[in-house]
């Protein structure tokens, strides 16, 4: 597939439009990085330097969420209804541009075009169930106490900070900044220093939307920048999406300020096939789920258990598949681009020669596709066979393109191996048996749970982890609960029996 545009020429038009280098997106317009430091923006698929990326300091953060909470109070005081219409216009530009959001992102992370396009134009849809949702929060009577009128109503947080990793980058923005605002809170969202240009380009498209300008901040740099915007007191509400020691610090950091705390962790999903299932449709879902976007998802199923008079033959039909997948430049017809940073390519080949010294089978791939040439940070999908659930390849999360290999005899021992480990952000059910299905959807410890389907998501649908994949959640109703406040009020207006102070 062909773009028809230089993903080069791509980036050099947003990064003049930026004044020659990536800088911080505060009140309404770009501004300068305050004392923090330069880094420069990679290709993944050439290695090749796309830009710089000025980064901010604590005094950009300070900057951004005071403008944040002064545009928040001319949010609030707009109906829900013109505050759903603005969001539903932010929704329509996202959809205008979702090519030029897809082409940001494949620049920084090396996604496949086709996939990054189609993932931007579908986020319009998560702008468009907020855009509904404004005219839609509200609380409760509670009607216990004899002579008086309870009810709750939930208000905003203020500012949320909001802090987004790497591996999908326009969703991931546009997924905090569209529940945030549509429980009627401004935002400051630090993308990831890999990863900055769709959601600053976000950040334009919410100012054309005829937001508040200041509503939406984008703030970019590394680690310091996110703890400035976690500690800092002018922020009611911290969502952060990232790996596990992370997402630790955040919470902990949080608490000094009792800020409320969504987390969406790692993963270490288990796809679990039983003899009964369909396993041609079993076989691209288990394929499909743990190698879109090069493995870096935190939900890929990187866990494959199979029921051992099926295992043999299972196996070797994916290892097949698997080898048949095509790697390449992002902008070509292919399935799978590059890893997306060199830190995160090393991490994922120490991790192949990990599952070699703890005796595991590389039954295929693994290795640098012979069709890529030198450049970029590319690795052939991997399968390991002979894997024991203690090794490090079966519990630790990789975030790139290997699947470890497990069988099991019944559902008990399916159940042992797929909550026998630290995570429990989501598993995959493949069965024809409905029993078998609830059972295993009733014993896995998981937040979601997909059945003869995998990685399963609309903007509607809860998401969100157990154990340490998570707290709280941030999409669909529940996660209302982690960007508003519940207010009581108790009105008396009867003095008949019962209604009286109590003791008085």
């Amino acid at each position: 597939m062909s773009t028809g545009l230089s993903l080069s020429a791509s980036a050099q038009t947003v990064l003049s439009r930026l004044g020659g280098a990536v800088r911080s997106f505060v009140g309404d317009s770009f501004v300068d990085a305050g004392e923090g430091t330069v880094r420069e923006l990679v290709n993944p698929a050439t290695e090749e330097v796309i830009g710089v990326v000025k980064q901010a300091d604590g005094s950009v953060v300070d900057l951004a969420v005071r403008a944040a909470s002064a545009a928040q109070r001319d949010w609030w005081r707009l109906s829900p209804a013109a505050r759903g219409e603005r969001l539903w216009k932010l929704a329509e530009l996202v959809e205008r541009d979702a090519r030029e959001l897809g082409l940001l992102d494949t620049l920084n992370i090396g996604k496949p075009v086709r996939d990054s396009i189609s993932a931007a134009a579908a986020a319009a849809g998560i702008v468009r169930y907020w855009a509904g949702k404004c005219d839609k929060i509200w609380g409760d009577h509670i009607p216990t106490a004899p002579g008086h009128l309870t009810y709750t109503s939930r208000a905003p947080l203020g500012v949320v900070g909001a802090i987004i990793p790497w591996n999908g980058p326009t969703q991931s923005a546009v997924g905090r900044i569209a529940v945030a605002l549509g429980c009627g809170n401004a935002i400051v969202l630090k993308p990831s220093e890999y990863s900055p240009l769709s959601a600053l380009r976000l950040a334009e498209l919410c100012r054309e939307a005829g937001l508040p300008g200041g509503l939406v901040n984008v703030v970019a740099g590394g680690g310091d920048v996110g703890a400035a915007i976690t500690e800092h007191p002018g922020i009611g509400g911290i969502t952060f999406i990232g790996s596990i020691p992370n997402g630790r610090r955040v919470n902990l950091a949080a608490a000094a300020s009792m800020k409320k705390v969504t987390l969406e962790l790692g993963g270490k999903t288990p796809s679990i096939v039983f003899a009964d299932a369909d396993l041609d449709e079993a076989l691209h879902g288990v394929a499909w789920g743990v190698f879109s976007n090069t493995g870096q998802v935190c939900v890929a199923g990187t866990r494959l258990l199979v029921q051992r008079s099926v295992a043999e033959e299972f196996t070797e039909r994916l290892s097949a598949l698997a080898g048949s997948i095509r790697v390449g430049m992002p902008d070509e017809d292919v399935h799978l681009g590059p890893v997306a940073n060199a830190a995160q390519y090393e991490k994922v080949r120490s991790y192949l020669e990990v599952g070699r010294q703890e005796g595991a089978r590389l039954r295929v791939g693994g290795g640098r596709p012979e069709a890529v040439g030198e450049a970029g940070y590319f690795v052939a999908p991997a399968i390991f066979t002979e894997v024991e659930n203690g090794m490090r390849i079966s519990q630790e999360e990789i975030f790139g393109p290997v699947l470890s290999v497990l069988t099991f005899e019944g559902e008990e021992e399916a159940l042992r191996l797929a909550n026998d480990v630290e995570y429990g952000l989501s598993a995959i059910v493949w069965t024809s048996d409905t029993g078998t299905m609830l059972r295993m959807a009733e014993g896995l410890e998981a937040g979601n749970v997909w059945g003869n389907t995998a990685r399963l998501i609309t903007p509607s649908m809860p998401f969100g982890g157990v154990k340490n994949s998570g707290l709280g959640n941030g999409q669909g109703e529940p996660a209302v609960e982690g960007n508003t406040q519940v207010k009581r009020v108790s009105i008396r207006f009867s003095t008949g029996p019962g209604s009286r102070f109590a003791g008085i």
